[in-house]
């Protein structure tokens, strides 16, 4: 039985370069713009990596991705900064389980962010 584990993750946008721009200072991500003609990619791991892709319309809310990051009020003011919108600030994930937070990005993209601190 082969263990499912998840290798990628396609975030639409109505503007590939602003969507690129906003990952990019959000998250220090570097976007390869050459592999995939109309995207941009970056691999987070040697499993795991992140495209985005310019759509004419986004879909409405579906799976909620999760990103780890170090510092989740730090990271949540450089997406407003990037014209995102926090949806739920920070908060305290059970007892063992660390923070949360929910934001959009600037395309109205709904994700989370985790942090242990």
């Amino acid at each position: 039985m082969i263990q499912m584990e998840i290798v990628g993750i396609e975030i639409p946008v109505l503007d590939l370069e602003k969507g690129i721009k906003f990952y990019e200072n959000v998250f220090d991500w570097k976007f390869d713009r050459e592999s995939i003609s109309g995207q941009g990619i970056v691999e987070l791991n040697e499993c795991v990596s992140i495209g985005i892709f310019q759509t004419e319309k986004l879909r409405s809310k579906g799976l909620n991705v999760g990103l780890a990051v170090e510092d989740i009020s730090a990271t949540l003011k450089k997406i407003v900064d990037g014209e995102g919108k926090i949806i739920k600030d920070k908060f305290k994930y059970g007892e063992r389980l660390g923070h949360v937070a929910v934001f959009q990005d600037c395309f109205g993209n709904e994700l989370s962010l985790f942090s242990e601190n």
